[in-house]
């Protein structure tokens, strides 16, 4: 049994109900469910309080730091709450294609002192932001006693050994399967630091890239990561779960 750490399965290229009736067939033990706003937060909020195996992450998501309102952190911070919402996130920095770095900042920032309030950890993306990320982390990890978890993995060994001195999990999810990805420095991060996500739909793992991907495909990418330790597939996946349990500490067994 393996959990999907990071997943959204209500997007409309999803069958919700396919993929949480199938999750013993699929072997999986767990899905966390993830918000990027106060809408699809609440939403998943709900779903997991009405599925006892699916758990929710809720939280804004940088690209909408332009349109984000009081209201929506009110949302996030009352959500915070919730018996089966085990974090906050996916916040943090993305400055691929946006330039609205100031507002992107401040929304990671009261984001961050949510987490801290409700003593939640964190689930983090940053994208083309590393530096900028490692930085804002550095001055919260003090207060952030759970720290929390480096969504999708995409920086080098340098960023990943920073973030994990701060205390911070890593997460791959079916981008480290494809064949440009560098996957030199798995052996350097330590197995009780590393879980596994799809981020569905997006990201789907070799051979199915460019397909829509779903939770059992979390699979393919333990099994790439456990080839690449030279590990047994089935003790890899014990790890992760185990790990996942860890720094999501709300989320409860059976």
């Amino acid at each position: 049994m393996v959990i999907d750490s990071h997943a959204h399965i209500l997007s409309k290229s999803i069958v919700t109900d396919r993929v949480i009736n199938s999750m013993q067939t699929d072997g999986l033990e767990k899905i966390i469910t993830v918000g990027t706003d106060a809408e699809t937060s609440f939403s998943y909020a709900k779903l997991a309080g009405n599925n006892k195996d699916i758990y929710a992450i809720v939280g804004l998501y940088p690209e909408y730091a332009d349109q984000i309102t009081e209201k929506d952190l009110k949302i996030i911070d009352e959500l915070a709450d919730s018996e089966k919402v085990i974090a906050i996130g996916e916040i943090g920095l993305d400055f691929h294609v946006l330039d609205n770095k100031e507002k992107q900042i401040d929304l990671f920032k009261k984001q961050l002192d949510i987490a801290v309030k409700h003593d939640l950890p964190v689930c983090i993306h940053t994208r083309s932001a590393a530096e900028e990320t490692y930085n804002i982390l550095k001055e919260y990890a003090p207060l952030l006693k759970r720290k929390g978890v480096m969504h999708c993995f995409s920086e080098n060994k340098e960023y990943a050994l920073k973030f994990l001195e701060l205390g911070f999990y890593i997460s791959f999810s079916g981008n480290i399967t494809y064949k440009n990805a560098d996957r030199s420095f798995l052996k350097d991060i330590p197995l009780d630091k590393i879980l596994v996500e799809t981020d569905s739909p997006h990201l789907a793992p070799e051979p199915l890239r460019g397909h829509v991907n779903v939770p059992a495909n979390v699979k393919i990418t333990a099994q790439k990561i456990a080839d690449e330790l030279c590990m047994d597939f089935e003790e890899f996946c014990k790890r992760t779960v185990e790990n996942t349990y860890r720094v999501y500490y709300k989320m409860k067994r059976g």
